[in-house]
């Protein structure tokens, strides 16, 4: 533990220092005295505090760290007893909830970082709060205070100025901007932007100024505000692409940029349906469809003059909204019911197949 360091008071180290000049001053010194023994033994001895005090005449033998004349007692304080003191008058330092401001005896329980203020109660730091005043005469200060007052006869606006109360606002064919007594029209949504007092969409709406976006292959950032906005769009797959890239998500930045293409091998779709035609993620084919007919990813699409039979098409044909499909000599033939003067494509019940309606 560390020795407290032993603070004087005022008074006792003015009469020491008193003491000393007037011994210093005197031109002749008494003989020298012989050392009683017995007073060795109850003695302090000439450096403690004691004889000190009996030197100077200002205390009583016994009385340790308190003067003659009722003075302040020494204090013994040592690192960490910060809000800890006690007071003669036996105060008791009370720093519970608190980590600053007083103990309640002359101490204090805690001290704030350098740019921060005591919280009235000492309950907690806390930061300066700068004061926006700028341009303004009125109105909220931004630290719980105001910017000043208006005269009688004026009313503060939303601009921190001052308008008659007289002032008559018109927002007519407004949607945001002032309606000339400092007070707002309206507000724009999430990434619009006030022009001329209509609201006008972004060209970066949706987009996040930080984080960016993807479309597909498409990496997408944003620079500027308002009007100024501006979209950047950069094809992370552009060829010859040679380190099969794409736009993703890249946790290292917080943000997304042109990714490595992670490798698919599942045969999903984006939606998480079973694909029967085309490529997956790594390349490898996921399914083909006959000879001539469309490959949409989820299903093959039977098209005009490709291959059939009655493994890859119904013999009973089809109907595809007014358009009759069916196989024959093993190409798929298409009929517009409407073209040929029929009144719609459905089930013939005496055919047992699709065919025009008449």
């Amino acid at each position: 533990m560390t020795e407290p360091t032993r603070l004087w008071p005022m008074p006792l180290a003015a009469t020491l220092l008193s003491v000393l000049l007037g011994l210093g001053s005197c031109g002749e010194q008494e003989p020298a005295k012989t050392a009683d023994p017995t007073d060795a033994a109850t003695s302090d001895g000439p450096g403690s505090d004691a004889a000190l005090l009996d030197a100077a005449g200002g205390a009583e033998t016994g009385a340790e760290d308190t003067l003659a004349d009722g003075g302040a007692p020494l204090v013994d304080i040592s690192p960490g007893d910060v809000g800890l003191l006690d007071v003669p008058d036996g105060c008791k330092a009370d720093c519970k909830g608190k980590v600053c401001g007083s103990n309640g005896c002359g101490a204090v329980c805690g001290f704030c970082s350098s740019g921060q203020f005591c919280a009235p109660n000492g309950s907690k730091c806390e930061q300066f709060c700068q004061k926006q005043c700028k341009d303004k005469v009125c109105g909220p200060d931004g630290c719980g205070g105001q910017c000043g007052s208006c005269d009688a006869g004026k009313t503060c606006a939303d601009d921190g100025k001052c308008y008659a109360d007289t002032c008559q606002g018109n927002c007519t064919g407004k949607q945001c901007g002032d309606n000339g007594c400092g007070n707002s029209c309206g507000s724009c949504g999430a990434g619009d932007y006030c022009d001329a007092d209509l609201c006008k969409p972004s060209p970066c709406k949706g987009i996040d100024p930080k984080k960016g976006a993807c479309d597909g292959d498409f990496l997408l950032t944003c620079s500027g505000e308002g009007a100024a906005s501006q979209k950047q769009v950069k094809d992370c797959a552009a060829p010859p692409n040679l380190n099969n890239l794409t736009c993703g998500w890249d946790a290292t930045a917080n943000a997304n940029a042109c990714m490595v293409k992670q490798c698919d091998s599942s045969c999903l779709s984006d939606t998480g349906a079973k694909m029967v035609c085309g490529t997956n993620g790594c390349g490898k084919p996921c399914g083909t469809c006959p000879e001539g007919w469309k490959c949409d990813i989820t299903a093959c699409t039977p098209v005009a003059g490709a291959s059939c039979n009655a493994t890859t098409f119904p013999k009973e044909g089809q109907c595809s909204g007014d358009t009759w499909v069916y196989c024959n000599g093993g190409k798929l033939n298409f009929v517009s019911c409407l073209e040929v003067g029929a009144a719609k494509c459905g089930w013939d019940g005496a055919a047992s197949k699709f065919a025009c309606i008449y």
